[in-house]
């Protein structure tokens, strides 16, 4: 199942907070908004005020003021969000994490969410089935080849290695933040090797399916979703089954 494309623009976050009305999932759709990450000094202020106890400490914990401030405002745009669709006060919501580390909340409202940030930007994932997204910035100080040819799966080392150099870090980051929107998905993370499962994408290249070596551990159900990302961004969400579609946010 597909949806119109939409592309994902970095909304401000004081635009977020700001809204008010209550959000509501279509069926078989998960909703992916896109932020970004800076803002004046009041906006962090009041973004920080938002926050429980324990994510100012590890707000706090940040070496660089960029990180702290990135931090704060992607943790109170996912609270206020949040609450927009479970109909409770932004402060008051509650998270729990799996073993690995994956958080859920803990609300009446059956949601399930996935944050992921990239440099000044973030993605939030929000759906009725377990989910997972992961955005990056493409760039060209990383050693594609090597890391692909090191932990990739072998047709996915090979698709990257036969595309022409202009081509290559881009295609390197698609099958990137697929993976990583597969694993966090499975609530697994990255301890989980990147060669025991594979990225198949359809011809389109627009969704995938996925093959497991290692069932017991992650499963095969997963479909992969590219997202409609601006030029020089890429990202993905993995979600359970196939037929569910993705609609792109702010707009409601």
């Amino acid at each position: 199942m597909t949806s119109p494309a939409r592309t994902l623009l970095a909304a401000a976050p004081e635009t977020l907070l700001a809204i008010s009305s209550p959000a509501s999932l279509e069926p078989n759709t998960v909703h992916v908004w896109s932020f970004a990450l800076e803002g004046p000094q009041e906006l962090v202020a009041h973004c920080r005020e938002t926050l429980s106890a324990e994510e100012r400490h590890r707000a706090d914990r940040f070496v660089f003021e960029r990180d702290r401030i990135r931090y704060t405002v992607a943790h109170a745009v996912l609270r206020h969000l949040l609450s927009r669709y479970c109909g409770e006060p932004p402060a008051s919501l509650r998270f729990s994490a799996a073993a690995a580390g994956k958080p859920s909340l803990q609300s009446a409202t059956p949601l399930h969410f996935n944050l992921t940030h990239s440099d000044e930007r973030a993605l939030l994932a929000v759906g009725q089935r377990e989910l997972g997204v992961d955005l990056e910035k493409v760039r060209s100080n990383i050693e594609a080849l090597a890391i692909s040819r090191h932990y990739f799966f072998g047709s996915e080392r090979d698709a990257i290695e036969s595309a022409p150099s202009p081509e290559r870090d881009r295609l390197f980051f698609r099958y990137w933040v697929a993976k990583e929107a597969v694993l966090k998905a499975q609530g697994i993370g990255l301890g989980f090797p990147l060669d025991r499962f594979r990225i198949e994408f359809r011809p389109d290249g627009e969704t995938a399916r996925v093959e497991t070596f290692d069932p017991a551990a992650l499963e095969s159900s997963w479909t992969v979703r590219m997202l409609p990302c601006e030029s020089g961004w890429l990202g993905a969400v993995a979600a359970r089954g196939t037929e569910w579609v993705v609609r792109s946010l702010p707009y409601l």
